[in-house]
């Protein structure tokens, strides 16, 4: 099944996490590549220039940095190929209650106007935080939908309770 207008989009970081530990592939990343191999949708990786300390509170002392000065770091990837992109399956782990700033600079960078966002987001004590109202005031011309949270650890340590819970709410969405 290929699917030509549905994007899925993702931030993730390696490295030491909350309450995981160190890990090699970030959970927003996991979770992406099981989306796109649902979906049989092109995943793009949003990533920066400079990246994110692998250090836990160095990492979590510049991301409250870029949240306080509303920062839109810049983005390391070419931009994917909008247009025929109707979905998007954005991906993304909790910072500080908010999307990291990253995924703002992706957001600024297309037209999100018309288009339909479904957040999935990682994260281990506060769910979807303040996530889908900030994406619906930052982009109100695009139609937010409800999102799912998925804890990070439960993400490193089940992939069969991952997927399960990734798959119905594709499915409760009629993404597949």
């Amino acid at each position: 099944m290929e699917n030509g207008n549905t994007l899925v989009a993702y931030f993730s970081r390696s490295g030491e996490n909350y309450k995981v530990g160190v890990v090699e592939k970030g959970s927003a990343k996991i979770l992406a590549s099981y989306a796109s191999k649902m979906l049989g949708a092109p995943e793009y990786e949003i990533a920066t220039v400079d990246g994110y300390p692998e250090d836990l509170l160095e990492c979590n002392k510049l991301a409250r940095k870029e949240l306080d000065e509303n920062a839109r770091p810049a983005l390391k990837n070419m931009l994917p190929d909008m247009s025929s992109i109707k979905n998007i399956v954005l991906v993304y782990p909790n910072w500080w209650g908010d999307l990291p700033m990253a995924v703002y600079s992706f957001l600024d960078k297309i037209n999100t106007d018309g288009i339909t966002i479904y957040p999935v987001c990682t994260h281990e004590d506060n769910g979807l935080g303040m996530t889908e109202r900030m994406l619906s005031q930052a982009y109100p011309k695009a139609s937010v939908q409800k999102g799912v949270a998925i804890r990070g650890s439960v993400v490193q340590s089940s992939p069969f309770q991952t997927e399960s819970t990734l798959k119905k709410y594709l499915e409760d969405r009629e993404l597949i």
